[in-house]
């Protein structure tokens, strides 16, 4: 039994150590995304970002002039920053 745990607890503990891909150094010949579609995507993850900037900016200006914006605009602005967010991830794994 103490054999078991033993040989468990150094898998367990040893796993990480041997886990790799982010580290420096790290040959990216296999990714998936080359480095000019990083590069798009690092600028339409900004795109996005900028386009739930100005609905959010639209709803402060519909605000200030005692109006409620629509709620089509609110939609938008959870969309686009969800993609961006979304966006983010695949980025930060494939391109960072």
């Amino acid at each position: 039994m103490k054999k078991t745990i033993l040989i468990s607890l150094m898998l367990l503990v040893g796993g990480p150590a041997w886990a790799g891909g982010h580290e420096k150094g790290h040959d990216h010949d296999d990714d998936l995304i080359n480095e000019q579609s990083c590069k798009e995507m690092k600028q339409g993850i900004g795109e996005l970002l900028g386009i739930a900037d100005y609905l959010w900016n639209e709803t402060e200006k519909a605000k200030a002039v005692g109006r409620e914006a629509d709620e089509k605009v609110y939609e938008g602005i959870a969309f686009f920053s969800q993609q961006a967010a979304n966006y983010s991830v695949i980025y930060d794994v494939w391109c960072d």
